[in-house]
């Protein structure tokens, strides 16, 4: 085989490969930054989070320690997050289904005697990125880790 040949074969793998690790070493940080971001503002209410998800756009983590939940969007993380003091608080999957079987919503909802809080981990008309599956494991892993 020429030299050639294979340098060009070399120099087509990386220009095909290279967005490509680059758009996954991009997704790796944000998520990384956002995980972060988080922690802080969790920790400005006294609260450490041991463990976090990421659902597209929404976030949900837990203080086992004081039975703190904390819940919201990345988008409005800086104005807004929901902190529930678990002790108060059933939960409860809610899954919307269409006529199809296709899933519609998928929610956390959190109820205590005096109030009730709904928390939307998919929305179908919203997340056209995410696996409504995906989603549906995540909503079940934490309803069974907080019932």
């Amino acid at each position: 085989m020429d030299i050639q040949s294979i340098e060009l074969g070399m120099l087509f793998l990386i220009l095909f490969t290279a967005p490509v690790a680059y758009a996954v070493m991009g997704k790796s940080r944000r998520k990384k930054a956002s995980l972060k971001n988080i922690k802080e503002k969790a920790a400005t209410h006294q609260i450490n989070l041991k463990e976090i998800d990421l659902f597209s756009n929404a976030f949900i983590g837990i203080d086992e320690e004081h039975a703190q939940l904390v819940y919201g969007h990345l988008e409005s993380l800086d104005k807004k997050i929901h902190i529930l003091n678990l002790k108060n608080y059933s939960v409860e999957l809610l899954e919307k289904r269409k006529k199809d079987k296709s899933i519609e919503r998928i929610a956390l909802v959190f109820k205590s005697p005096k109030e009730t809080h709904q928390f939307d981990l998919y929305l179908e008309e919203e997340d056209t990125e995410t696996s409504a599956v995906e989603q549906l494991e995540l909503a079940q892993k934490w309803q069974a880790k907080l019932s």
